[in-house]
């Protein structure tokens, strides 16, 4: 997780939080969560923001790391359709940004289908 240096930094990550979570939870409560087949992870929360920078003109969205894959802070990518995952994946690779993980949807849960960096 990454730490604030400053009380500016803090603010960032907490308001970064707020708005992620709201996303979430708007996604969850109107059932357009479960339209999405793939989720990306990222070894770091800061590389997780720089990936959300990079989401424009995809169908993907970012949100908190679903805790259907880990239970604790980080940032996700939510991505419709296999062909839409690879071309993000390759742009977010184009872009310098590192992936850990990326985790399939099966029913209500995600398994890890590869770490794809």
């Amino acid at each position: 997780m990454a730490e604030a240096k400053n009380l500016g930094e803090k603010i960032f990550f907490i308001a970064t939080g707020v708005r992620l979570h709201a996303k979430e939870y708007f996604l969850r409560l109107t059932g357009l969560f479960k339209k999405y087949d793939y989720c990306i992870s990222f070894p770091s929360i800061p590389e997780g923001l720089k990936a959300e920078k990079e989401l424009r003109g995809f169908k993907a969205v970012s949100i908190p790391i679903p805790d259907e894959i880990f239970e604790g802070c980080g940032v996700g990518v939510l991505v419709k359709g296999e062909e839409e995952l690879e071309r993000l994946l390759k742009h977010l690779r184009e872009k310098g940004v590192l992936v850990s993980g990326v985790f399939k949807r099966e029913g209500d849960r995600f398994v890890e289908v590869g770490r794809k960096s």
